[in-house]
């Protein structure tokens, strides 16, 4: 697997209208990770660069991979699908961020240089949801639940015994 170089200088990508693709670990991502049930999986990633009017240049982002999550209902570990299409701006003032096209995401840069990882991190961070559902659960599952025919005979109230003393002290 060809590493993915951390930091770039912008204009020199924009420039060249470079395409960085290939595959990064899930454990890599230092911030995702505390977001997830565990770091197994690859993402796979391609950034192209492109000249842009008003801004200082922009990118389409596409991320594709598997997201171990825990479902907040089953609390069992499954695999959310991510496939991310995005387009990104890239602002180092806040002037810039009105100059963005509509459904252009900023992305911040300092010093000329952007840092790859990190732009493919964010757009994981952005779609892990807040509360983590697997879908194909649904409420027609009966799967952790017994038949009605399962269920042990209804056992005599423990307390029927003081309601009856109850009653005989009236």
């Amino acid at each position: 697997m060809k590493q993915l170089p951390e930091k770039v200088a912008l204009d020199k990508a924009i420039n060249g209208q470079r395409l960085y693709q290939g595959q990064i670990e899930l454990c890599q991502m230092t911030r995702l990770v505390d977001m997830l049930a565990d770091c197994e999986g690859v993402v796979e990633f391609s950034i192209q660069f492109e000249r842009a009017d008003r801004i200082p240049g922009k990118a389409q982002v596409k991320v594709k991979t598997n997201l171990p999550l825990i479902c907040t209902i089953s609390r069992k570990r499954y695999l959310m699908p991510v496939d991310i299409d995005s387009s990104i701006g890239f602002i180092n003032d806040l002037a810039y961020e009105e100059l963005l096209d509509v459904g252009m995401e900023a992305s911040w840069f300092e010093d000329g240089y952007v840092n790859l990882p990190e732009i493919i991190e964010d757009e994981l961070i952005l779609i892990v949801p807040d509360v983590p559902f697997d879908e194909t659960v649904t409420d027609g599952d009966d799967s952790d639940q017994q038949d009605d025919n399962d269920l042990p005979a209804q056992k005599e109230n423990p307390f029927s015994v003081l309601e009856s003393l109850k009653q005989d002290l009236k």
